[in-house]
């Protein structure tokens, strides 16, 4: 006889809280929070994206927002170099310092990048905001 999630065929796993998603706490998803981080926030530019990057205080884990235009293709391109992004950032996580809000304003480039590329820019704009966490530090 079969268990009933096999016979109901519509039951799903449970979620486990080491399961490596990436959480709505780790999300910027209001509009006035994007407008803050752009308004507030330093550049740091890269060829597949601009990252806007705001110190938002506190020792609060640090959160993400993407945008991505529609020039960069339609919902499945777009939808898919958000994906990308979006695992890259949760595997190197770790490297970012908490108490940062950053937005992800995602170039065409993007399109053609290849993972090694993508990589190496979100190490460079991890490095570059921890650099300014030990400034800040420093002088403040």
């Amino acid at each position: 006889m079969s268990s009933p999630s096999v016979r109901n065929g519509n039951s799903r796993p449970s979620v486990s809280p080491g399961d490596h998603r990436f959480p709505k706490s780790r999300r910027l998803r209001k509009r006035a929070e994007f407008q803050r981080v752009y308004e507030e926030g330093a550049k740091v530019h890269g060829a597949c994206f601009v990252v806007f990057c705001r110190r938002s205080g506190g020792d609060e884990p640090s959160r993400v927002g993407f945008t991505l235009p529609r020039r960069l293709g339609n919902a499945v391109v777009r939808n898919r170099a958000r994906r990308r992004l979006r695992e890259l950032l949760r595997l190197r996580w770790q490297e970012l310092p908490d108490g940062y809000e950053l937005v992800f304003h995602v170039r065409l480039a993007i399109v053609e990048a290849d993972q090694r590329t993508l990589e190496a820019e979100i190490r460079r704009v991890f490095q570059q905001v921890a650099s300014d966490k030990q400034r800040r530090g420093r002088s403040g």
